[in-house]
């Protein structure tokens, strides 16, 4: 089992920490405009506290068994909740899978990419996987192109619950694209 930090990881204006049961509230705010959840394959259904409190106790879970989970991102700065980033299990639950989210009011500010590349560096450099893949709905731009800019390699499109999706990985041999 891993002991939960108080902070996994901090990057240049983020930190990183594991989600506590008293976060629901933050997090189903996170997820719960149509906007932010457009390309996030819950068919629409915005986030019930309840259902965040679901979500933090299986992350939390993931943590302890794995060293890895989904999250919580506050800027040093303020503390301010700027959203969640981290590993989860792809479907078929052989690799890790990179993912993100950021609150509306702070889209376009830089940290999906700054949270996108301090976790890739973490996960290879902690030798916590070897690999781990992304993906985007193509028509999500912004999420595409945070994938490219750390340095994932594009593979053959996947289709995740029927749509067709670009598809990235990255592994040890890509940290050097990281380092830059």
């Amino acid at each position: 089992m891993h002991p939960v930090p108080a902070a996994i990881l901090e990057s240049e204006r983020l930190s990183y920490s594991v989600f506590e049961p008293g976060d629901a509230a933050m997090l189903a705010a996170l997820h719960s405009t149509p906007e932010g959840e457009r390309y996030l394959f819950r068919d629409g259904m915005l986030w019930s506290e309840a259902y965040a409190a679901s979500e933090i106790a299986k992350w939390r879970e993931t943590y302890a068994r794995h060293g890895y989970s989904k999250f919580k991102l506050v800027r040093k700065a303020d503390g301010a909740f700027i959203g969640r980033a981290g590993f989860g299990f792809h479907e078929d639950g052989s690799v890790a899978e990179l993912g993100y989210t950021i609150i509306r009011s702070e889209w376009g500010q830089g940290y999906a990419t700054e949270a996108a590349a301090a976790l890739a560096r973490w996960f290879l450099e902690k030798r916590i996987g070897n690999r781990f893949i992304a993906f985007a709905v193509p028509e999500n731009g912004a999420s595409v192109a945070v994938l490219r800019k750390i340095g994932m390699r594009e593979t053959a499109p996947i289709t995740v619950k029927g749509i067709i999706c670009t598809s990235f990985e990255m592994d040890a041999a890509d940290l050097t694209s990281l380092n830059r």
